[in-house]
């Protein structure tokens, strides 16, 4: 896609059009690395919002102001001042009219065949904000672009200040009960450990807390190490003597909880009874007393010379002597030995 048709509001060769062909195809690759950054962007939106002629204007004649063009560029206002000058240094930008405070400057841009990028480089590195860490990147790899992300320096100071106040806040009041004199793992879990070495400089330059004369002996607070011993805390603990393997819990009960859940399944299967699923009868003996083996029904021949007859239950059959099908003979028949073998025993 030719730039004509990505623009077709533009004629080809107006002003806009020839500074972006020139930056995206010659300037960009003959910028230093320090300028690829805050200032190649820079460059970028003010092609993007210049008019036909190469003027910052809106339609009605009106400049742009510096404001519109940072939010443009994503940069600070004064980092887009610093840009603007570096460009103008570099014979890329120019300013039409004079220059005064309180008013609004319109800046134009010019195809310059032969831009000083050395000089603008130059201008940026002493225009620079310096940094307040050493650990900050130098001059040569930066991109020249103090917009927000620069605030890095400051941040990065700030947490270090933040540490070190944290690191002397850390130690305990004497005498608090909090921590251990020599770090014996002793503290809350909100409460900094101190190394010993800490603690002997502490001990040097702050008082000792003197007991009073009727100071007591006896502490009964809950912080008392004894409490939370754990030799305390394995006296507690129940072995069941049942299955010696789990742990009694409840003070009001002997077994554990797993045999008190077995327990609790044998008398529930010992009231269970058996049932017969046919007709829904209890049968009397309980699930586990034996049975007599019950004979099998053998199964009524049809004579295919009888009349054809319907059952009480929809079926057709061929029988003599009979008011039922073969289905309904083996069922009640199956039945009664049932009954049978169940009372009699």
């Amino acid at each position: 896609m030719t730039n004509e048709q990505q623009q077709p509001e533009r004629a080809s060769g107006c002003p806009p059009h020839e500074f972006g062909n020139r930056l995206a195809w010659h300037w960009t690759r003959e910028m230093p690395r320090p300028l690829k950054g805050g200032f190649l962007t820079m460059l970028y939106a003010l092609r993007a919002m210049a008019s036909t002629s190469g003027q910052l204007r809106f339609n009605d004649g009106k400049p742009i102001r510096i404001q519109d063009i940072a939010k443009a560029a994503g940069c600070r206002e004064k980092d887009a001042r610093r840009y603007l000058e570096a460009a103008i240094v570099a014979g890329v930008v120019a300013t039409i009219g004079e220059r005064r405070r309180g008013r609004p400057t319109v800046y134009v841009t010019l195809t310059c065949p032969w831009p000083n990028w050395s000089g603008a480089a130059d201008y940026l590195k002493s225009t620079a904000r310096p940094r307040k860490t050493e650990d900050a990147e130098t001059p040569d790899e930066s991109s020249g672009h103090s917009g927000p992300n620069s605030d890095g320096a400051e941040v990065r100071a700030a947490v270090a200040r933040t540490e070190e106040e944290a690191v002397r806040a850390s130690a305990a009041p004497m005498g608090s009960g909090l921590c251990g004199p020599n770090g014996s793992g002793l503290c809350g879990p909100n409460t900094p450990r101190v190394t010993q070495e800490r603690t002997q400089e502490l001990a040097d330059v702050v008082p000792q807390a003197e007991a009073g004369a009727g100071a007591r002996e006896d502490d009964d607070s809950p912080n008392k190490t004894e409490d939370a011993s754990p030799a305390r805390q394995a006296q507690d603990v129940r072995r069941c003597p049942r299955c010696q393997k789990g742990t009694i819990v409840r003070p009001d009960r002997e077994v554990c909880g797993r045999c008190v859940m077995d327990d609790a399944k044998a008398a529930k299967e010992a009231r269970q009874k058996p049932v017969q699923g046919a007709f829904l009868l209890p049968l009397t003996g309980g699930q586990g007393a034996p049975r007599k083996p019950v004979e099998h029904v053998q199964w009524p021949q049809e004579d295919p010379t009888a009349l054809l007859r319907v059952c009480g239950c929809g079926r057709e059959y061929r029988l003599r002597n009979v008011d039922c099908c073969p289905d309904c003979l083996m069922a009640a028949e199956e039945q009664r030995r049932a009954l049978e073998a169940v009372s009699n025993g």
